[in-house]
């Protein structure tokens, strides 16, 4: 049974839905009204944020007391490339920084419709390269139209043979943009349960691929070659219409050899993850991925090469 909190925030989410009059009315709205939300943030003790102004404007540095210096964590925010704001993103990095005593690099990019593919992946590439000079090893995570970019980085940064990326933390992401997508599986038939993508459709992909194909690798992550992507982290709710992009996106992994963790919460919000700090489940979603990162950092997932103790030798056993 989901939290007091949770079932509170449900409440207020469909209360928008039905008061047309707090709907925005088109795009530009949609953006002012994240702004206003995103200003209502307030300071997370232990953890300073600052503006980057080595990134792009509105990006901001989230550092913890003492942090670490052996990695560092770049969170891409969502919103369907087309709005979302680093900002908002803040209360959630606050608390991966917690958990990992390592700083969080929380980097604004291009959207569409105006700046359309391959603006937000090259935003976002960059974003990656200034995380690298703050620690040796980044882990990238995103959520919704951010994970489908934060594997985009690491896709990238594979074709590269670039081995500072350490791992991969994708919240409800959405990894395939072709336009039958969205009349079949989770997209139809959790769209009576989605509470926050309901109204979504394929102007998402049209605004953001602009003339490129939708099943180019970095547009759709769930079609590229997976082999030799870092460690990934999924948490995906089994009442979202993108549960099917993370079930595939995570047997495909699997089947390429990749080390795959996966969560599917019941009856979570479409990535409920932002709301760390306010609502219990977000919050035990954070502290989750925080210990997935700290076992990466520490060696103790793929080939165990890290862990300690047992016979070196057979003699030994």
């Amino acid at each position: 049974m989901p939290s007091n909190a949770f079932s509170l925030m449900t409440d207020i989410i469909k209360s928008g839905q039905t008061d047309t009059a707090a709907k925005p009315a088109d795009l530009a709205a949609d953006r002012r009204q994240q702004a206003d939300i995103a200003a209502m943030y307030r300071p997370v003790p232990g953890v300073r944020d600052e503006p980057l102004a080595d990134l792009r404007d509105g990006s901001y540095l989230m550092t913890p007391d003492q942090p670490r210096g052996d990695l560092v964590i770049l969170y891409i925010h969502g919103g369907g490339f087309r709005t979302g704001l680093a900002a908002m993103a803040r209360p959630l990095a606050a608390h991966l920084a917690l958990g990992t005593r390592a700083r969080v690099v929380l980097p604004e990019y291009r959207l569409a419709p105006e700046d359309p593919y391959p603006a937000g992946p090259d935003d976002c590439v960059a974003a990656f390269e200034y995380a690298a000079t703050l620690a040796p090893r980044v882990v990238v995570a995103g959520e919704s139209a951010g994970a489908n970019l934060a594997a985009a980085v690491l896709l990238h940064a594979k074709a590269q043979q670039d081995t500072r990326a350490l791992a991969g933390v994708l919240y409800s992401g959405v990894f395939d943009l072709r336009i039958e997508r969205y009349s079949s599986g989770s997209w139809v038939e959790r769209r009576d349960t989605d509470l926050i993508l309901a109204g979504a459709d394929s102007a998402m992909t049209t605004d953001y691929i602009g003339d490129h194909h939708a099943d180019a690798p970095l547009i759709s992550p769930l079609l590229a070659d997976l082999r030799g992507l870092p460690p990934l982290f999924v948490q995906v709710s089994s009442t979202e219409m993108l549960l099917d992009d993370s079930l595939e996106l995570v047997t495909r992994a699997a089947r390429a050899g990749v080390h795959v963790e996966l969560e599917v919460w019941p009856e979570m919000t479409h990535a409920w993850q932002i709301a760390a700090g306010f609502v219990p489940e977000a919050t035990e979603a954070a502290a989750r991925t925080a210990a997935f990162i700290n076992r990466v950092a520490e060696g103790r997932v793929v080939d165990g090469a890290a862990l300690l103790g047992g016979p070196a030798t057979l003699d030994e056993a």
